[in-house]
Parts: structure tokens; C-alpha cells; sequence
């Protein structure tokens, strides 16, 4: 019995087919059902049965199943720790943050991370919010910046930021009189620059480095054209949730999947949309949209550096997730 002959039964067993097995595992057909009949010689016990040309476990192979998972995942920690043993050691980190976080956060992290830990590899997974706490819970990444893990009996969360949903509504569209009410119970007039900045009714506003809060109301944004995010996406799915609570039904121009597609849609003046409160903190990356808070809704999400509890972390681990809890936080508070 052999590290890769534990593998073989893992991979096969959550395959269920040997050929789709032996293809991610880039060894030969043939070659697998060899290794697995030794192996089942070897304990004296069948490990897989055929049904309806799908491969299962038997009661025998579900527990020797569990014990692979286990054993290869003390292997590897066990690694880990003589790796950092070993002088000049070379590690890789595999961490997940969604697509968006990652153009903002990452490069001044990353700057600074580097400076101390230039022998590191680091893979990074940009996905959506469900993909990512997959590959954490299969051990396939280290850690991941994200919304909290409601298990917090095996998972960590570590609070960096609690971010807000916001209105992103182009410039042109701001300074028109899409805003203006009748009664001017609104925004009476949205100004076109910092110097023209003035406080009327509740409203105060966002431009350049002045952060004041400014609101608007979704029965306000009756004409205005909205880019919404799919519900596959978690702000497609909290913008719709927000709609549904101001009995608001926006004007759909488009759907997509990807919020960059949104906001560079937005920045073409095309249509207001919803997004995360670190686009307005860090809002020199689409200088022609303006952003809002959204009037009665008061709800944050929390974001979180997120990890399985009682796992090993190298040093370069611990440098760089202390980077994330020291540089985040000053992203939301510009």
C-alpha cells in the first residue's frame, strides 16, 4: 500500500468511474484497475462494486475511503511542518477572494508581502462566493476573503470589514433630472464637482477623497435603467432582496454575471447598478460613476478572512493573512 494508491481509491470514489478517474489522475485505464485490485488483494476486501455502469463504494470501501481522506490529510501537514523545518524551504499558498475584491485588495497586500517572502508561491482563485467555500471545505485552498462561514465549529472567521450595499449611478444620469423631484424631497440638485459640493435635505456627497454619505431612495429610481447582477452572483441575489423589501421594481436594461462587466457598463453611462461599499471607498478605479447609499436600508455583510480551524500554517501564511487583517480595514475607512 502506497500514498497514490489512497488517492486512487479517493479520486475514484468521488468520480465514480474509472476512466474519468484515471484522466484526472493522467495514469492509464488500465494501469488504475490494477493498482485497485492489488490493493483489494493486498486487505483482503472488495472496495468498489459496478451497478448500472457507475462505480460505488462498498460498506468496506466507505471506510477505508474515510481513513484515506484522513491519512493523506495528515501527510500533508506533516509536510507543511518539515518544510518549514528545512532552511530556504520554497511554499506554496493557495488562497480565494472573488474577482472584485482582488483588483483592490491585492496589489498593496501583495506589494508588502513579497518584500519578506520572496521564496513563495501563491495561487490565487478568483471565483464567486459558493465556488470558493467548495474548495475550503475540500482543502483545495488555504483560506479565503469572503462573506463569514456560518460553521463556526470547524471554520474561523476573522472579521476585517462590514461593508455595505450601494447604488453605483453614472455621472451623467447623477447630474440630470432623473433626481430631481417635485417636491424636492430628494436630491434638488446633484452637483457636478467637489467645488459645487452643498448638503441638501438628508443628503451629503461622494467625490474624490470626501467620503460624506449621500442617499437615495429606490422610489426615486423609477426611470433610471439598472444593470442587474444574476442571482448566481451574491450581489445579484441581495440587490433583488433589497428591491423586494422597498417594493421596488427596477427598470432592467441588462443582465450578467460579472460585477466589473456592471460597473464598466455603468461607467458608459448605460445604467445604474448595486455594489459592494469598497467601490466607493477606492473610487478612483471608475472616477465617472457616483455612489449612494441606499435610503432605509441599513443591512451590512460581514468580510471575513476565513479558515479551517486546527490546520498547520507556515510562517508565509501567517505573514500574509496578518497582511490582510492590517490592510483591509484601512481600504474601508478612506
Amino acid at each position: 500500500m502506497n500514498w497514490n494508491q489512497l488517492q486512487y481509491v479517493i479520486t475514484i470514489a468521488e468520480e465514480k468511474s474509472i476512466t474519468r478517474a484515471a484522466r484526472k489522475l493522467f495514469i492509464s485505464q488500465p494501469s488504475l484497475s490494477l493498482s485497485i485490485q492489488a490493493l483489494e488483494k493486498e486487505t483482503g476486501v472488495t472496495l468498489f462494486t459496478r451497478n448500472h455502469g457507475e462505480i460505488s463504494l462498498t460498506y468496506a470501501g466507505t471506510l477505508f475511503y474515510e481513513w484515506a481522506v484522513s491519512t493523506l490529510h495528515s501527510q500533508q501537514q506533516l509536510a507543511l511542518k518539515l518544510n518549514d523545518i528545512s532552511e530556504n524551504a520554497r511554499h506554496l499558498i493557495r488562497f480565494g477572494i472573488s474577482p472584485h475584491r482582488s483588483s483592490i485588495m491585492l496589489p498593496t497586500i501583495l506589494d508588502e508581502f513579497y518584500k519578506t517572502c520572496s521564496n513563495c508561491e501563491l495561487q490565487i482563485v478568483e471565483k464567486p462566493t459558493f465556488i470558493l467555500k467548495e474548495l475550503l471545505e475540500n482543502d483545495q485552498i488555504d483560506f479565503i476573503i469572503d462573506v463569514a462561514n456560518p460553521n463556526t465549529v470547524n471554520y474561523q472567521n476573522d472579521l476585517l470589514a462590514e461593508e455595505k450595499i450601494m447604488l453605483a449611478v453614472p455621472a451623467s444620469l447623477a447630474n440630470s433630472e432623473v433626481f430631481k423631484t417635485h417636491d424636492n424631497s430628494a436630491l434638488s440638485a446633484i452637483p457636478k464637482s467637489p467645488d459645487d459640493f452643498r448638503v441638501s435635505c438628508d443628503c451629503t456627497a461622494l467625490y474624490g477623497t470626501k467620503k460624506e454619505q449621500e442617499s437615495l431612495s429606490l422610489s426615486e429610481m423609477t426611470s433610471v435603467p439598472f444593470i442587474m447582477l444574476s442571482a448566481d452572483h451574491i450581489i445579484g441575489t441581495m440587490s433583488r432582496k433589497i428591491c423586494e423589501s422597498a417594493a421596488f421594481h427596477p427598470d432592467v436594461r441588462l443582465t450578467c454575471i460579472n460585477l466589473e462587466t456592471a460597473l464598466n457598463l455603468a461607467a458608459k453611462q448605460i445604467g445604474a447598478t448595486f455594489v459592494p461599499e469598497i467601490f466607493a471607498k477606492q473610487q478612483r478605479f471608475y472616477p465617472d460613476i457616483q455612489y449612494y447609499n441606499i435610503r432605509h436600508f441599513h443591512g451590512k455583510r460581514q468580510i471575513c478572512l476565513v479558515y479551517r480551524k486546527n490546520l498547520y500554517q507556515h510562517t508565509q501564511i501567517h505573514i500574509l493573512m496578518d497582511l490582510f487583517r492590517k490592510i483591509v480595514p484601512q481600504l474601508y475607512m478612506i
